[in-house]
């Protein structure tokens, strides 16, 4: 998952008064006394919301090898990928979870956190859906998928990925906040992990992983930056940087700093909020009216940008541009700021749920939804960056054959290196671990959200090389498998 998504949710985190120094090794945890605030809008891409529905009793396992799918009809096509799932004779127990039948994947999600029951729960809900339509198709050569969801529940990452070692032959499609906790055990397991997202820098750079939405700490992607300086060229000499106040989003801002020092941009302002918002904006406003801030980048959530953008208007400071991340593509921003929320650009990798039509493969993983699982929420970004992750694993074991071990699979995963996820998402490279130039801009402005013309030249995505901008400070590092005492080449 990339920083624009799950950033705001750290902080949100943080708000609930849960404390991680996530930038080590260390758990502290406190409570305070204050007000639930809001996790949704950290991970929702659209204003249907979240799924709040809690999966089954934590490390519960959820087969759909049963009758009602193996009825299904399904061809194993998804959008531009053919014969993802088929039938076939696989047999033999060629490793940990596997038999002649099936394949154990264990997933990650925290929906089992008291201080929001259902969070990540579209994981969950991805994997499940994913593993019904696949084993309609004749699963895996012909084993079925079988899934172990193990609910980390925030703080309960490394005795989950314990359970993980001990019975799955992959994890699959999953995400955890806190997912520094679980890297050196799942290393030391020598468990390999295609994510549907990662956070700490201990994650995003670990080994044994293969995501299919890079996010290395050492890229940084500048598309929308190019566009927007463009646009509005006097406003690259004036920027604010706006974040929370804590040590995952103040490292996020400190990397579009980086980035924007190389484009020859001009910081003028930067500035951290208390994570769960404040009750007054106004004194960020006038400070960054005061500053003559002409751009602001923000990291936060809807609600509290709608907000600020609010008490903006009313001290007269009006940016030429706001630059959200990708949770804010919500109906949250537009409900809560009405007409004081405009000039606001928001980047993606995604075709917009609304645009399913015009874009096969979001059609067709919304079909599913609808035929495994209808009451579950499928329009959460989440939920589709799962689903790219278990199209990347099924294409790599398939490939495989009937001989299927973790060995085989990591290596055909890290020989992947153009991937859209079937046509889900712009094209990444995830055997490299590098993201692509690649983006989609959308704007929030009189009450509404459009795509923006940036001249799109592959599908509906901008891309090019200079999109990207490499990043040389140290913003910490992935862990190893010599970190914890082993090789690759103990991968079997």
């Amino acid at each position: 998952m990339t920083p624009d998504l799950i950033l705001p949710l750290v902080a949100n985190l943080w708000g609930l008064g849960y404390k991680q120094d996530i930038l080590g090794a260390g758990v502290v945890m406190r409570w305070r006394r204050c007000a639930i605030v809001a996790l949704l809008a950290a991970l929702a891409l659209s204003a249907c919301g979240r799924s709040d529905s809690k999966s089954g009793s934590s490390g519960s396992t959820t087969s759909t090898t049963g009758a009602g799918t193996a009825r299904a009809a399904s061809s194993g096509d998804f959008g531009t990928l053919t014969k993802v799932c088929q039938h076939g004779s696989s047999p033999g127990a060629t490793a940990q979870g596997v038999t002649s039948s099936q394949i154990d994947l264990g997933t990650f999600a925290d929906p089992g956190f008291a201080g929001r029951p259902g969070l990540d729960q579209e994981l969950f809900d991805a994997a499940e859906v994913f593993s019904k339509w696949c084993n309609a198709a004749g699963g895996i050569n012909g084993r079925k998928l079988v899934v172990d969801e193990h609910d980390s529940a925030l703080f309960d990452v490394k005795s989950k990925m314990t359970e993980a070692c001990a019975k799955d032959f992959f994890l699959v499609g999953g995400g955890a906040v806190f997912d520094n906790d679980g890297v050196a055990t799942r290393l030391q397991c020598l468990l390999p992990d295609i994510p549907a997202y990662v956070v700490t820098p201990q994650a995003r750079d670990a080994d044994l992983m293969v995501q299919p939405l890079p996010n290395p700490t050492s890229q940084f992607s500048i598309g929308e930056y190019r566009y927007l300086g463009k646009k509005f060229p006097s406003s690259t000499k004036r920027v604010g940087i706006l974040t929370g106040d804590l040590p995952t989003t103040i490292l996020g801002g400190n990397q579009a700093e980086e980035a924007l020092t190389r484009l020859g941009w001009k910081v003028v302002y930067k500035d951290q909020y208390p994570a769960a918002g404040t009750a007054s904006w106004a004194p960020y406003a006038q400070a960054m009216k005061d500053k003559n801030v002409d751009g602001l980048i923000w990291v936060g959530e809807p609600e509290n940008l709608a907000k600020l953008e609010i008490d903006m208007r009313d001290v007269d400071f009006a940016p030429a541009w706001v630059r959200a991340d990708t949770n804010h593509y919500d109906r949250k921003l537009l409900d809560v700021g009405g007409a004081a929320v405009a000039n606001t650009y928001i980047p993606s990798v995604f075709t917009p749920f609304e645009q399913a039509s015009k874009n096969p493969a979001m059609q067709q993983y919304l079909d599913a939804f609808a035929k495994y699982k209808s009451g579950a929420n499928a329009k959460a970004l989440l939920g589709v960056q799962a689903w790219s992750a278990w199209l990347l694993f099924a294409e790599a074991a398939k490939a495989c054959g009937s001989d299927l071990t973790r060995r085989c699979v990591y290596e055909h995963a890290k020989q992947i290196h153009d991937w859209t996820g079937g046509g889900l998402h712009a094209a990444t490279d995830p055997g490299a671990n590098r993201r692509r130039g690649c983006y989609l801009l959308i704007e929030a402005n009189a009450g509404v959200f459009k795509v923006v013309d940036t001249r799109a030249n592959q599908a509906d995505y901008t891309c090019s090389d200079q999109n990207l901008t490499a990043l040389t400070r140290d913003y910490g590092k992935g862990t190893t498998l010599a970190d914890v005492g082993k090789s690759l080449s103990e991968l079997k």
